[in-house]
């Protein structure tokens, strides 16, 4: 066990999942509106410049860590003082990150792991295809990912974490909406670990669309996975992350 002083635990860390379609706005708002420095980690293969233009922030500092395979990414966030200096941690996306990066370095590993004859039948199939055990492995580790994030998020920093949307998962059929994430032990468990989780949707005025989209903490009619933990009474407006802070921070003072 660990012992906490009183201003280590109010030190003001913040655990955020947002996640909304792909080109709705995004990576774009964290951006612009992040405390800084920020530490972008970033795990799909496509360039930050047009999200960085777009932010149009002079004050913006940002380092970026670019994803490489699971064990470098875990070695990292694992030595706190590799986030140290920064005040935002992003980590953009999960959901690349569970269906694509780690599940293919799974099934690389699975397929590795076969005898000669087993590699022979078809290869290609057996590539990319996950076992029951590939599954459980592939939660462990994203148990053990968000696990070191929310430590991070304990000294005091804001970690944000996005995901793509997924209609009707197959994780949970009750919801309409929910995060792109694979397997269902992982994002069924997966709420505890966030003080905020938002749905991010494309926001118009007067029929017209305007930016940052709008994000909503909460889901009255239980249709889609949300949650907001002393965010007071506000819980849905512009994608705004200092604004969303300061409303967590007077609620909790």
């Amino acid at each position: 066990m660990k012992l906490l002083t009183r201003e280590e635990i109010l030190q003001p860390g913040n655990m955020i999942m947002i996640y909304g379609e792909t080109g709705v706005g995004k990576t774009t708002s964290i951006l612009q509106s992040a405390p800084t420095p920020i530490l972008y980690l970033q795990t799909e293969p496509r360039s930050l410049k047009p999200s960085i233009d777009a932010a149009k922030r002079p004050d913006l500092d940002v380092d970026v860590a670019v994803y490489q395979n699971f064990m470098g990414l875990m070695e990292f966030i694992s030595d706190l003082k590799n986030t140290a200096k920064y005040s935002s941690v992003i980590l953009d996306s999960l959901s690349h990150l569970s269906n694509v990066s780690l599940s293919s370095e799974i099934e690389d590993e699975s397929f590795d792991a076969k005898s000669k004859d087993e590699k022979k039948k078809k290869p290609l199939i057996n590539r990319t295809k996950l076992s029951m055990e590939g599954f459980g492995g592939l939660a462990s580790n994203l148990f053990r990912l968000t696990s070191m994030l929310g430590k991070i998020s304990q000294t005091g920093k804001v970690v944000i974490i996005t995901c793509l949307l997924s209609e009707n998962p197959k994780w949970d059929r009750e919801i309409v909406a929910g995060p792109a994430l694979k397997g269902r032990e992982y994002p069924s468990s997966m709420p505890g670990f966030f003080d905020m989780i938002g749905l991010v949707e494309s926001r118009f005025q007067e029929g017209k669309l305007v930016y940052p989209p709008l994000i909503q903490f909460a889901s009255p009619d239980q249709t889609f996975m949300a949650k907001h933990t002393g965010a007071g009474k506000k819980t849905s407006g512009p994608l705004d992350i200092s604004k969303i802070l300061s409303l967590t921070s007077t609620t909790n003072n």
